[in-house]
């Protein structure tokens, strides 16, 4: 009686959290607009402080933006399908569908560089994955 009453608490524990992992992922970072020309206080509003800031060889401000970059806000329709999974096999799915969401399916971590010129307006700009060992979604 003690293992069936584990066993169903171990179920209930990992019922839904693939699920749960797609509904709260973030979506992706709208850099339209980001390029020569863009002030650094617009770039500090969208991405917060920097993760680093430094200065080229010629004395520019350089800075160095981390986000989280999500998929697209419609691929959250597959939770519907993990969820049908979770009910058919009672969570049993959740020993494939976590490691799916948690791996491949996961945010980027980007990081963004912007060298700045004399007035405090982006001279060059460039993204990319921090590493790119990371999922399916690019920055």
């Amino acid at each position: 009686m003690k293992t069936i009453m584990g066993l169903g608490c171990l179920l209930f524990t990992l019922s839904g959290c693939s699920v749960y992992k797609v509904l709260s992922q973030p979506g992706p970072v709208d850099l339209k607009g980001i390029g020569p020309g863009t002030p650094r206080q617009e770039l500090l509003a969208r991405f917060g402080a920097p993760a680093m800031v430094d200065s080229d060889a010629h004395g520019n401000k350089v800075d160095v933006f981390q986000f989280q970059s999500g998929f697209h806000q419609a691929s959250k329709i597959r939770a519907l399908p993990y969820l049908a999974a979770d009910i058919f096999t009672l969570t049993a799915a959740e020993l494939i569908l976590w490691p799916i969401e948690i791996t491949a399916m996961e945010a980027a971590t980007c990081s963004a560089t912007a060298t700045y010129d004399n007035r405090n307006r982006v001279s060059s700009w460039f993204v990319g994955k921090k590493t790119e060992s990371q999922g399916l979604q690019d920055c």
